[in-house]
C-alpha cells in the first residue's frame, strides 16, 4: 500500500471516530453523571447529617428522658424491633452509582471497539474475546445498577412499612399494601424477605396472611386469642348441633331442669335451721345430683328417669318448701308439728326411693361386669390358670 494511501486511510477512520463520538453526546452523558454522582452524595450527605442531629439531640435530651411520657417509652420500645441499619441503606446506593457509571464507560467502549475492528475488517479471535469480555462486563454493570435500584426501591418501602406502623406493634397487611401503594400478595413476600434479613428481627405474619406482628409477644397473643376463639366456635357448632339434634336437646333441657331442682333443694335446706331435716336434705340432695351426673354420662337412660324429673322431684321440692314455709312460723301449733313429722317421714321414704332408683340405673352396669368376669373365669379355666388346676 503507498504512503498517500494509507494516509488516506488513516484520515478516514479518523473522520469517522470523530463523528463518532460527536453523536454521542459526551457533554449530556458528563452531565448526566455528574447529576447521579451529586444526587447520590447529597443523600449520603443527608443521611449523614440526619444521623448526627439524632445524636446530638440524644445528647441534649439526656436528662430529660426520664421524664418523658409512658407512649415515648413504648414507641422505644417499638423500635427495638426495627433494624436500625437496614440491609442495602448503603449498598444500594453505592451500586447505583458504580453500576451506572460503569454501564456508560463500558458502552462507549464497546461501540468505539466495534466501530474501529469493522474499519479495519481484522476480525480475529482476539477480538472476538475483547468484544466478549467488554459485553459481559457491560452486562454486569447493568446488572450491578439494577441491582442498586432494587435495593434503594427497597428501603423506601421499608420506611413506608415503619410510617404505616406509626409506633403500633402490629398492622393489617392491607393498611400497608395500601399506603406502599402495592398488592397484599406482594407487600407479604417483600415482608417475609425483610423478616429474613433482620430488618424487622421479631416480626410474623400469620397464616390468613391478614396481620404484620412486630415482635414474638405480640404473636404469641395473637395465637391465644386465636386458639380462644376456636374454642368458642367449636363449643357454639356443637351447641347448635345440639339444639337441631331433639334428643341431645331433651337431654340437656332435663339436665338443666335437675340442676335447677338441686339448686332450690340447697336454697331451703340453708333456711331450714333444723339439724335432723338438714341432714335428709342433704342425703336427697346428694342422691339427686348423683342421678343426673349418671344420666348425663348415660344419655340412653333418659326415659328411665323421666317419672323422676317430671312427677317425683316437682312433689318432693313442693313438701321441702312447704316444710321450709311451716319452719318460718312464728308459733308452732299442732298442726304445724303434725304436717312437719309428716313431711320429716315423707323424706325418708323419697330418699329410700331415689336410692333404689339410682341403684337401678346401675343395673346394666352390675350385669356387665357379672358377665366380663364370668368370662374371665371360664377363660381363665380353660387355660388352667384357676386355683383348683394348680392343686392338681
Amino acid at each position: 500500500m503507498r504512503r498517500k494511501d494509507f494516509s488516506d486511510f488513516e484520515d478516514q477512520i479518523r473522520d469517522t471516530l470523530k463523528n463518532t463520538f460527536d453523536a454521542i453526546d459526551f457533554a449530556g452523558l458528563k452531565d448526566d453523571i455528574n447529576n447521579k454522582t451529586e444526587s447520590s452524595l447529597n443523600e449520603v450527605k443527608e443521611k449523614l447529617k440526619d444521623s448526627s442531629q439524632y445524636f446530638n439531640e440524644k445528647i441534649k435530651d439526656k436528662r430529660h428522658y426520664r421524664n418523658k411520657s409512658m407512649t415515648y417509652k413504648d414507641t422505644n420500645n417499638i423500635q427495638m424491633y426495627i433494624a436500625k441499619k437496614p440491609v442495602g441503606r448503603v449498598s444500594g446506593i453505592l451500586y447505583t452509582i458504580l453500576g451506572f457509571v460503569g454501564s456508560i464507560a463500558l458502552c462507549v467502549t464497546l461501540i468505539s471497539y466495534s466501530i474501529f475492528i469493522s474499519f479495519i475488517h481484522i476480525l480475529s479471535t482476539v477480538n472476538f474475546i475483547t468484544l466478549g469480555l467488554l459485553f459481559s462486563f457491560f452486562i454486569a454493570s447493568i446488572a450491578l445498577t439494577l441491582r442498586g435500584i432494587s435495593l434503594r426501591k427497597r428501603i423506601k418501602r421499608f420506611k413506608s412499612y415503619v410510617n404505616t406502623l406509626n409506633g403500633l406493634d402490629y398492622c393489617s397487611i392491607e393498611d400497608l399494601a395500601s399506603d406502599s401503594k402495592r398488592n397484599t400478595k406482594f407487600v407479604v413476600k417483600d415482608l417475609r424477605k425483610m423478616i429474613d434479613l433482620n430488618m424487622f428481627p421479631q416480626a410474623h405474619i400469620d397464616d390468613k396472611k391478614s396481620y404484620f406482628m412486630l415482635n414474638d409477644e405480640v404473636y404469641e397473643n395473637y395465637l391465644d386469642s386465636q386458639e380462644a376463639l376456636k374454642r368458642r366456635n367449636e363449643a357454639e357448632l356443637k351447641r347448635q348441633e345440639e339444639l337441631n339434634n331433639p334428643e341431645k336437646k331433651e337431654l340437656r333441657d332435663v339436665i338443666e331442669l335437675g340442676k335447677n331442682y338441686i339448686e332450690q333443694i340447697r336454697s331451703a335446706n340453708t333456711a331450714i335451721n333444723k339439724e335432723d331435716f338438714s341432714m335428709k336434705l342433704c342425703r336427697l340432695e346428694n342422691v339427686v345430683s348423683q342421678i343426673f351426673n349418671h344420666l348425663e354420662n348415660n344419655p340412653q337412660k333418659l326415659n328411665e328417669v323421666n317419672k323422676f324429673t317430671n312427677h317425683y322431684l316437682p312433689i318432693t321440692l313442693k313438701l321441702v318448701n312447704s316444710y321450709k314455709e311451716l319452719n318460718e312460723q312464728p308459733v308452732q301449733g299442732t298442726n304445724i308439728k303434725n304436717a312437719k313429722n309428716e313431711i320429716e317421714r315423707s323424706i325418708d321414704i323419697i330418699n329410700t326411693a331415689f336410692e333404689k332408683l339410682l341403684d337401678d340405673l346401675f343395673g346394666e352396669v352390675a350385669l356387665d361386669i357379672s358377665t366380663d368376669i364370668s368370662v374371665l373365669e371360664t377363660l381363665f379355666t380353660q387355660e388352667g390358670l384357676t386355683k383348683e388346676d394348680f392343686k392338681k
